[in-house]
């Protein structure tokens, strides 16, 4: 008979390529990669996922029962979220929409990054260097803000934007509180200071987060990541997570999903928290 052992070191590789999986199905379905007609396969997926995890109580410690459980709880979310925001239009946020007609956008607004990533509306800063850069609350109202090849800037995302995607940022500083997702990539020696529902990172290295996040953080080959929670020390921060509906003592920066790293007993080496003594959050005021 298979020693517990073994069946939890079978469980744990399963159990995080089964979850990869079917998030690396809802950031296809986020990119306009495949079909929303998809959503049906990735519930099957999260039921099956479940089925296995229900079999698996026999030899897996309460604690890892628990974990994984909270784990299907928010990728469950994620799927309900973006189910819900995209299969009445059959596109996603970032996907192209259809052309219309478009107000002349305004110097730190952009055309697209990449039109399979982000379409038209978007609102946003690319290609900057050394500056202060700021969106208010009437230009990031339920928007789709994109930051693109920024280098050394400060950047404050007033408001609740429904989403906030960051692409090749390097030693910047970033103020964004979103109603939904932020998400993350190629980014280094960077300060981020941020509140979501989910967030995702990739790519990415030697970076500190201080976080408010609802469901678990998703990291994927990333190295040097630090985490902290994010406090409200401004006006501007609480404003933000009032618009939001966020409450201040339901954050789970703690909850890492690192799926590069498959054990659950062993902490990832790809990620810390950041002690106390070094905790220094910066505030967007000193950058307005």
């Amino acid at each position: 008979m298979e020693s517990t052992t073994n069946q939890k070191s079978s469980f744990d590789l399963s159990f995080k390529t089964k979850l990869k999986e079917i998030n690396d199905m809802l950031i296809s379905i986020e990119n306009n990669c495949i079909e929303t007609d998809n959503f049906h396969d990735i519930l099957q997926k999260i039921n099956k996922l479940q089925e296995f995890l229900n079999d698996s109580k026999t030899f897996l410690p309460a604690y890892n029962m628990k974990k994984c459980s909270n784990e299907i709880k928010d990728i469950t979310k994620c799927y309900e979220q973006l189910h819900e925001k995209l299969q009445p239009k059959k596109k996603f946020t970032f996907g192209k929409r259809p052309t219309k007609s478009v107000v002349k956008p305004k110097e730190d607004r952009f055309e697209p990054i990449n039109e399979s990533k982000v379409y038209k509306e978007d609102y946003g800063f690319k290609n900057r260097s050394d500056e202060n850069l700021k969106l208010t609350e009437d230009e990031t109202f339920s928007k789709d803000i994109a930051l693109d090849v920024l280098t050394n800037c400060n950047v404050i995302i007033c408001g609740t934007p429904s989403t906030v995607r960051v692409t090749s940022l390097s030693m910047c500083k970033i103020f964004a509180c979103a109603s939904t997702s932020i998400f993350v990539e190629n980014c280094k020696d960077t300060i981020f200071v941020c509140a979501s529902q989910q967030l995702r990172i990739h790519d990415s290295i030697a970076t500190d987060f201080y976080i408010y996040v609802t469901s678990s953080a998703i990291i994927e080959n990333c190295k040097q990541l630090r985490f902290a929670p994010l406090t409200l020390n401004s006006l501007l921060l609480k404003k933000s997570f009032e618009l939001a509906s966020f409450d201040e003592s339901n954050n789970n920066w703690k909850i890492i999903n690192d799926f590069d790293w498959l054990s659950s007993y062993e902490p990832s080496p790809n990620w810390c928290e950041i002690p106390e003594e070094e905790r220094d959050q910066p505030s967007e005021n000193n950058y307005v």
